[in-house]
């Protein structure tokens, strides 16, 4: 399997074994085999053992997924249940991963799942059916992937494997028709009839009084019901009725019966719950590799999986966390925690909780690995909350403080470490190290860039609205017209000695050496360049593919260049002809970042600016724009994306903070269009507009970040956007 540290952890594809459930659910008991169906209702409405109770009855087979939030992208969803195809047919779904992947990456959803719902069809036994519980994250992003899961993978499973989808949240009756069907919270509602028979089964001898009581506090919640009399059943009856009298609706009602269950409960098991609540199942390894006890059975709020795995039963979360339960475990415990995570493969779990634990180092080693997995997948959506989450804050000007959703001590060594996923992942990607030349002259002493012939200018003349050119360019101690000058920013363009190439004869050959080009530095062996551009062909295959390759590129060549050698084949490798000069802007554009960091460091604000201002001007478009697909500059493209709006967050901030309002503005809103939910750039127009006096473009930009917030992230803005939103309408100094 190609994502190792984007794995899910095993509890997460294990489906309740409850010991003891509800004897009567008469909505889930009468619910028939269909293709498609929904229960969607808040926690409280909901029995996920009860269910999973009913479906091993009805079905030869049961395939169990627990979504989580990471599943809101489409691409990790695949891989999600990629992994769950892999506990069927680890060989079958190995057979598919790779094209499955690819497939993602270029948003070839039908045939990426068609292939996926073969694979579960050929693993599963008749009658089988997928339950995804969490279903609710499958609503989020436009268009939503229920969608996609419903027009794509649902037609290539028809008559072969149900699909019953748990969401916690309320859907419209009709969102799924004419597919099939939402049963909603007034159908999943118990009666008086089943209320009775499940405190008979959990607390026999209760009045009559006491059961309607119940009743119509839970308003008849089956999730909520079970959860409170389960608990009545360890605190005792007249505990039980105390909470009844004091609570007038459910969530109170467990909340009350959590405290108490809290107050009798250990240290032991307030870590274990602690743990749980974070990744949702726990499992013994869990809490030996804590030093806790294993868990009580008395403890209600646990259901029980297969291979030894539990469940935080979802009608306990809420009540649980406002019961207090996740404040007994420290950073030492949650580190612990987070190192077996990682363990398992589950890197983007384990980095949720070295952040927490505030351990940036190993945050900083698991961000990378996870970006790796995420940028392999085409996971960009996701890759991009990664960088969101993690970006270093910026000063800014005024009282407020620029909003953060992490607190994270040291990020921007972090954030360092991010940005050079591409160097990390090199044995995978393809990809080697670049090479950084020694900066050999001052900021303000170094010459501009080679000069764009007029049929490059040309090309450049298209280009939509780049920032202007700084005043003075940062770069090494080339010669003023190198020999190769190699833009790889945006389309390619090459010129030798200021003569372009105007025609590639051949589009392998063009690839080729596209990658000399960025290994430039070193010799790329004749095996590595056939593996990486021919890899499902024989190796004589490939290597007669290589060499018209090479054949092509090399005439492409000499239309230029005539009989001068580029391109040298020695000792079974190729390279570029070391005795060239060579100006590549990418190598340049890292280098202006060095400078940069470096300047920032010392307090030289003017000199990290002007280095700022000349990498953004260098960046001209993502990384080989016009070779979309080709699966090694994947990585790099988004390294180098990631580390384009770093520089423009950073010039931004430092604009904002010498009183360049105007050049801030121009910075935010290049970012906001390749970022739209970039809160602290949505911040700083905002400061930016009022300090300029125009309160309305300030008051309309934050309605934008709102906007922009909830339709991508389905998130709010961060309490310090909303406060210096009010003190703008008070017309106060921002």
């Amino acid at each position: 399997m190609v994502f190792s540290c984007s794995e899910r952890l095993a509890g997460s594809y294990l489906a309740p074994h409850p010991w003891l459930t509800m004897p009567s659910w008469p909505t889930v008991e009468q619910m028939g085999r269909a293709g498609l169906t929904a229960l969607a209702a808040p926690p409280d409405f909901l029995a996920v053992d009860k269910v999973a109770t009913v479906v091993q009855k009805r079905y030869a087979q049961v395939l169990w997924i627990r979504l989580q939030t990471a599943d809101t992208d489409r691409r990790a969803l695949l891989a999600t249940l990629l992994g769950a195809a892999a506990r069927l047919d680890a060989e079958a779904s190995q057979g598919i991963a790779k094209d499955v992947t690819r497939h993602a990456r270029l948003g070839e959803w039908q045939a990426g799942l068609q292939l996926l719902a073969d694979c579960l069809v050929a693993a599963t036994i008749s009658p089988a059916v997928l339950v995804l519980e969490g279903a609710e994250h499958l609503e989020v992003g436009h268009p939503a992937s229920l969608d996609m899961l419903v027009s794509a993978l649902l037609p290539h499973l028809q008559g072969a494997l149900d699909v019953l989808l748990i969401g916690f949240t309320d859907w419209h009756r009709w969102r799924l028709e004419p597919h099939g069907q939402v049963l909603g919270r007034s159908r999943l509602q118990l009666d008086r009839r089943a209320v009775a028979l499940l405190a008979d089964a959990f607390m026999p001898g209760l009045s009559t009084a006491v059961l309607d009581q119940a009743f119509a506090v839970t308003r008849g919640a089956p999730g909520a019901l079970q959860a409170a009399f389960s608990a009545g059943a360890v605190l005792g009856p007249t505990v039980f009725c105390a909470a009844i009298a004091g609570a007038d609706n459910a969530q109170k009602l467990l909340s009350a019966l959590g405290r108490c269950l809290l107050g009798r409960s250990d240290r032991h098991a307030l870590i274990s719950l602690a743990g749980a609540r974070r990744l949702g199942v726990w499992h013994p390894a869990m809490a030996r590799a804590l030093g806790v006890a294993t868990l009580h059975r008395n403890e209600p709020w646990w259901l029980d999986l297969a291979e030894g795995w539990q469940q935080l039963n979802p009608a306990w979360r809420g009540p649980l966390r406002s019961a207090g339960s996740t404040q007994d475990i420290d950073t030492a415990a949650l580190t612990l925690l987070a190192e077996y995570v990682s363990s398992q493969g589950a890197g983007d779990r384990a980095l949720e909780l070295y952040m927490e634990a505030e351990e940036i180092g190993r945050a900083g080693d698991a961000a990378v690995n996870v970006a790796s997995d995420l940028a392999s997948t085409g996971s960009w959506v996701t890759l991009a909350r990664l960088r969101h989450s993690l970006a270093p804050d910026c000063p800014a000007a005024g009282p407020i403080p620029e909003p953060r959703r992490i607190a994270k001590p040291s990020a921007p060594g972090l954030r360092h470490r991010l940005v050079r996923i591409t160097r990390r992942s090199s044995s995978w990607t393809g990809l080697a190290p670049t090479q950084l030349p020694v900066l050999l002259a001052d900021t303000y002493a170094a010459e501009p860039p080679p000069a764009l012939t007029p049929s490059l200018a040309l090309a450049e003349a298209r280009r939509p609205n780049p920032l202007p050119a700084p005043a003075v360019m940062r770069t090494t101690a080339h010669k003023a017209n190198p020999d190769i000058a190699a833009h790889l920013f945006g389309d390619l363009r090459v010129a030798f000695q200021d003569r372009p190439v105007e025609v590639w004869s051949s589009g392998r050959g063009r690839a080729v050496f596209e990658y000399l080009l960025v290994n430039h530095h070193s010799k790329v062996r004749r095996d590595r360049l056939m593996s990486m551009f021919w890899p499902d062909v024989t190796s004589d295959a490939a290597r007669n593919s290589l060499n018209v390759a090479i054949h092509g590129l090399r005439q492409s060549l000499r239309a230029t260049v005539g009989d001068t050698p580029v391109v040298i084949h020695q000792d079974q490798a190729y390279f570029i002809e070391p005795k060239l000069e060579i100006w590549v802007d990418i190598e340049v554009f890292e280098e202006q970042l060095k400078a940069a960091h470096r300047h920032l460091a010392s307090a030289e604000l003017v000199k990290a600016e002007a280095a700022y201002e000349a990498a953004t001007w260098l960046y001209q478009g993502e990384f080989l724009a016009d070779d979309p697909y080709e699966e090694w500059a994947m990585v790099p493209r988004e390294h180098l994306r990631l580390c384009y709006l770093d520089a423009l967050d950073r010039l931004s901030g430092l604009r904002l903070n010498s009183g360049d309002y105007a050049g801030c503005v121009a910075v935010c809103l290049k970012l906001l269009g390749c970022d739209s939910c970039r809160e602290d750039a949505h911040c700083r127009l905002i400061r930016c507009y009022s300090r300029q006096g125009q309160v309305q473009l300030a008051i309309r930009q934050y309605h934008s970040c709102v906007a922009a917030l909830r339709a991508e992230l389905g998130v709010a803005p961060a309490a310090a956007t909303t406060e210096l939103f009010d003190r703008l309408r008070r017309r106060e100094v921002i």
